[in-house]
């Protein structure tokens, strides 16, 4: 049996983890834009830890859960940019948080709709936000999908939702250890989260570790002149 909190070096640079954590907006009068700039500062900055850190995860995905005809880069980025989305829908839902996935999918399919994306990165984008809150024995929601019927990428983003939700500080609460929030997510692994994706999330965790340490000092878009409030809301209702 493998030792569960064996350490791989740490490969990630400042530069690195300022990179992976930055988003562009598709257009500055985008949907994202518009709801960015209607979310309270932790909101995003949980939305962008989220997207950063599974993005980070899906590069150590199998060859076999990769597209045909699509890098593991151009992957990594759909899961990263999915997962960005996958609490938009508290946007739209307000508390009903099992509405979320849903009401995210609808939010992404409508900001992306015109642009220039992949059908494969579509499908990964969407899948993500939509399955995001399913759990590997059947437990979650909307769909109560379970097993293998949950995508990869979608188990991916659960576990990093998972990990910001214990190990960021934003919530104003004690912070459990990095290793304690690994081995929570360890023994969760065939319950909550596929295989797979535990097996993802520990082959990248001394680097999200480090980041996460990087980000108690200087918060993503905490303080970026990239994400500016916009003078308008969403004309059109979504959800």
């Amino acid at each position: 049996m493998k030792p569960i909190l064996r350490r791989k070096k740490v490969y990630l640079a400042r530069k690195d983890i300022e990179n992976l954590s930055c988003f562009y907006y598709i257009d500055s009068n985008s949907l994202l834009a518009t709801a960015f700039s209607n979310f309270p500062l932790p909101l995003k900055r949980h939305c962008v830890q989220v997207g950063t850190v599974a993005g980070l995860m899906a590069k150590y995905v199998p060859s076999s859960a990769i597209p045909e005809n699509m890098t593991l880069d151009a992957y990594a980025n759909a899961v990263r940019y999915g997962s960005l989305y996958h609490d938009m829908g508290a946007y739209l839902a307000f508390n009903q948080r099992k509405m979320y996935p849903s009401a995210g999918e609808r939010f992404l399919r409508k900001e992306i709709d015109t642009r220039d994306v992949s059908p494969a990165a579509l499908k990964i984008m969407l899948e993500t936000v939509r399955y995001c809150g399913e759990r590997y024995d059947g437990s979650g929601y909307p769909d109560k999908l379970a097993g293998e019927d949950i995508p990869l990428h979608a188990e991916i983003c659960a576990i990093a939702n998972t990990i910001d939700e214990c190990m960021s500080v934003w919530r104003g609460m004690v912070v459990p250890a990095a290793a304690e929030t690994k081995l929570n997510i360890v023994h969760g692994r065939g319950i909550d989260f596929s295989p797979e994706a535990v097996e993802c999330f520990t082959a990248a965790y001394a680097d999200i570790n480090l980041m996460y340490k990087r980000w108690r000092k200087v918060p993503p878009f905490w303080k970026n002149s990239d994400i500016k409030p916009l003078d308008r809301s969403i004309e059109q209702v979504i959800g």
